[in-house]
């Protein structure tokens, strides 16, 4: 640790650090564009000059390290005089377009120029006119008026992705981001240079006028794209999810995420099922509830448990893994407990990208599913298979013509899910659940980090956790589980499974908890 004093007060600095990471450890901002700690210093913005004693002259924060009796002031009249030449500067040939920019509300020059701004134009010539609406690539447009030139973007290129499409090309005010001649800014993580961006000049094809972020809300939660399981936030609003934005989590994600997964909010809006279905025709959600328990009361009077198979996902939470394997072992007493995925695998990379495209394929490691797909296939092959419970697992759509065949042999199939598909259709009876931006609930995503996601909104129509539908499935069956929330659902897994001992759902690091991987083979 070092020993700082800064603007007066003496403060105690992990080592390493530089003024600005310094200064925000012990609460105090110092105003800044180019720097982001995710990239290499280039310190060519100057927002950040701040006195120290001693130094000739004002130093940069971005690139001045903590050292043991350092005098910093970052709040003097000199300083906030320099900010305000900075912000001048700036703002010279900027369009101040921000009633019609989509970075408005989370700007930072515009929440710089209200706080250092130089609110007078003393400017006598005209601005320097350069493109707008430059189509840089599939997620990215700029708008190069906007640019403050920090070059954020270019070395997120160099360095990160090491594509380097972009380019600061030209000179002085003519100086301009670009990308190279007969190239598209077309990486895998293109769309990250928007959230670098820290004006509004580099903006989202998607989200571009779809809403102002002053009326979204904001979860913490993960992308569900792929087992890498970035950490990420949604932002919402009135019930429809309208981006991801990746989250810093060191062990999982850095400050980064892929396209494919920042895209993949889609399926939040897309295609939902919110009304339960019997043959495929809508009815309430009681009448499919009564049929189901129906059909699973007679199966085990007539033909014992094991005519019950139950089908568990990579797809859905831990909690609702958890109580559906109750439900098979203390309730049905049926031993025909499957976790089959057949999500093909599909790109990766050596960075965020993985081929499993399931978000918990270790959760279910972790509960001790067989997660064989030819055992299942075996079970429904020998005909001893009444009814055929799946959660949240897609065996028809992603296994195809086969799965389907093999599972109109089952006389009765529940299907849980979330969208309309071919299964949901075909199914005895399908029940609408929740998505993950509509409940509490945890996954393990690869490298065995446990990380919970936070309940966004409201599911719609009858749509519920897949857990709160499996517990009234026990409840009508004799047995209740208890279950109200999930947190109740912990105090039963924590117990069960000694790597969780001690644990609770709202005691879960927003970074996640690192599973031991000796226990990722539950009990």
């Amino acid at each position: 640790m070092a020993t700082i004093t800064l603007n007066g007060r003496q403060v105690e600095v992990p080592d390493g650090l530089n003024l600005i990471q310094a200064a925000e450890h012990v609460g105090v901002t110092i105003p800044h564009y180019c720097y982001h700690p995710g990239l290499p210093i280039d310190g060519n913005c100057r927002m950040c000059l701040v006195e120290i004693e001693g130094a000739r002259g004002p130093q940069i924060s971005c690139n001045t390290f903590v050292k043991d009796g350092m005098v910093v002031k970052t709040d003097t009249p000199a300083v906030e005089k320099m900010r305000k030449g900075v912000q001048e500067f700036l703002l010279l040939n900027h369009p101040i377009d921000c009633p019609i920019c989509d970075q408005a509300g989370e700007c930072r020059l515009q929440d710089y120029y209200m706080e250092y701004g130089q609110y007078e134009n003393r400017s006598m010539v005209p601005k320097v006119e350069k493109n707008k609406v430059v189509d840089l690539g599939p997620l990215v447009v700029l708008d190069q008026e906007r640019c403050i030139l920090c070059s954020r973007c270019v070395r997120f290129c160099e360095s990160v992705t090491e594509t380097g499409e972009l380019v600061i090309a030209g000179r002085g005010d003519k100086s301009r981001i670009e990308t190279f001649p007969g190239m598209q800014l077309d990486n895998p993580y293109s769309g990250n240079v928007v959230d670098l961006c820290p004006v509004g000049a580099l903006t989202s094809k998607d989200f571009r006028f779809k809403q102002r972020v002053w009326f979204l809300n904001t979860a913490k939660s993960v992308c569900v794209g792929c087992s890498n399981g970035c950490s990420v936030n949604i932002d919402h609003r009135a019930g429809m999810t309208y981006r991801y934005k990746p989250r810093h989590n060191a062990q999982v994600n850095e400050y980064w995420m892929c396209d494919a997964g920042r895209l993949s909010y889609k399926a939040l809006n897309d295609n939902r099922l919110y009304a339960a279905l019997v043959d495929g025709e809508e009815v309430p959600v009681g009448i499919a509830l009564d049929a189901v328990i129906a059909k699973l009361k007679a199966a085990v009077a007539e033909h014992g448990a094991d005519s019950v198979a139950l089908v568990g996902s990579a797809h859905a939470t831990l909690e609702a893994n958890f109580v559906l394997k109750r439900l098979a072992a203390e309730v049905l007493k049926t031993s025909k407990l499957f976790g089959a995925t057949l999500t093909p695998d599909g790109e990766a990379d050596d960075f965020l990208i993985k081929a499993d495209k399931t978000p918990n394929r270790k959760g279910l490691d972790f509960l001790g599913y067989d997660q064989s797909a030819e055992a299942l296939k075996a079970a429904v092959a020998s005909g001893s298979i009444k009814v055929l419970v799946a959660m949240d697992n897609d065996l028809v759509g992603e296994g195809g013509p086969e799965w389907a065949q093999l599972f109109k042999s089952v006389p009765f199939t529940v299907y849980m899910t979330k969208h309309h598909t071919p299964w949901a259709e075909m199914a005895s009876v399908t029940l609408p659940i929740a998505s993950h931006a509509e409940q509490f609930g945890s996954f393990v995503q690869a490298k065995g980090v446990l990380q919970k996601v936070m309940k966004a909104y409201d599911a719609q129509g009858d749509a519920a956790p897949s857990w709160e539908v499996v517990s009234s499935l026990a409840r009508a069956l004799g047995t209740d589980f208890g279950y109200d929330d999930v947190e109740q659902i912990w105090t039963d897994m924590s117990a069960a499974y000694e790597a969780l001992n001690g644990m609770s759902f709202y005691g879960i690091p927003e970074t996640g908890h690192q599973l031991p991987v000796a226990e990722m083979v539950g009990k």
